[in-house]
């Protein structure tokens, strides 16, 4: 048995979160494709972004940028973070985000923006708070991070099927970067979950499809399926490209859970010499893990 640490388990989950999103990023929003990606650089349907992460990425790094600032998660604080970088480059970013930032800028108190847009049409459940929280499962140990993870997904996703998806997938993260096996962390951070709805989906995994939607549930159900079938972290990666859809979301998320259970050695050095902006990723990373709460 291969002794991984703690820290090459948590850089490895940020890392493996952009190797993800930048893999699966020219495939967004396209039909599954006919043949096996063998390897980044390959054309998809959006060529222009090879080599380079998307808001999945940044959003995930605005988090942790305000975890490590902060010393805890802070809303208002991530809340700006998130709104700057969005200012920055809007590309890519889903409906719901925008939409509350939209809202903040306009008057409305940061902290109800989002409650606003889920009570007045139900929006709410799609992907962004899911995709964006692996800091929190690296920076909070499993007693703690369920209460982060529902704060942090209501800045901006209220649904409560989104901020139920967000502290499973985190919890897990934070069971996998702590050193537990990952069938076990998936059984242990489903034992947390409280929403019907969501306990209903992943409590049998392999009794529905796979649907790679921006659905904050269909995304929380590929990624865990695909990284507890698949024995290494390009095998999983390839296998959420392969499905099409919300490709860049759910290799992120399973290049994240992938890289928490093998680490940083895990990950291929050809694949990070092409990816734009990884060594930032790795620094973060390993700051995150240092300064975490205890």
């Amino acid at each position: 048995m291969i002794f991984i640490s703690q820290l090459s388990r948590a850089i490895g989950a940020l890392t493996g979160l952009a190797l993800g999103d930048a893999f699966g990023a020219p495939f967004e929003g396209g039909p599954a494709p006919k043949h096996i990606i063998p390897e980044p650089g390959y054309f998809g349907v959006n060529p222009v972004i090879l080599g380079q992460f998307t808001d999945d990425t940044k959003q995930t790094l605005a988090i942790s940028k305000s975890l490590l600032k902060c010393g805890h998660f802070n809303e208002i604080d991530a809340l700006k973070a998130l709104i700057e970088e969005y200012e920055r480059d809007p590309r890519f970013y889903g409906p719901t985000s925008g939409r509350v930032f939209s809202l903040i800028k306009s008057g409305c108190a940061p902290l109800e923006a989002a409650q606003v847009l889920w009570k007045e049409d139900g929006r709410g459940r799609t992907n962004g708070s899911v995709m964006r929280g692996v800091p929190l499962g690296i920076w909070y140990p499993p007693r703690d991070v369920r209460m982060q993870s529902l704060a942090a997904s209501r800045i901006t996703h209220f649904h409560p099927v989104a901020c139920e998806a967000s502290s499973v997938f985190n919890t897990t993260i934070s069971y996998l970067v702590r050193g537990m096996d990952i069938a076990r962390a998936v059984d242990s951070a489903i034992e947390t979950c409280e929403n019907a709805e969501v306990c209903n989906r992943i409590i049998d995994l392999k009794k529905y499809p796979l649907n790679p939607s921006m659905d904050a549930l269909d995304t929380l159900h590929a990624s865990l399926s695909i990284a507890l079938c698949t024995d290494s972290f390009v095998d999983a990666v390839k296998e959420a490209v392969m499905l099409g859809g919300d490709t860049d979301t759910i290799a992120a998320l399973c290049g994240a859970l992938k890289g928490a259970e093998y680490g940083r050695e895990s990950l291929p050095e050809e694949w990070i010499l092409k990816t734009e902006g990884i060594d930032e990723v790795i620094s973060i990373g390993r700051a995150l893990w240092i300064k975490r709460k205890k």
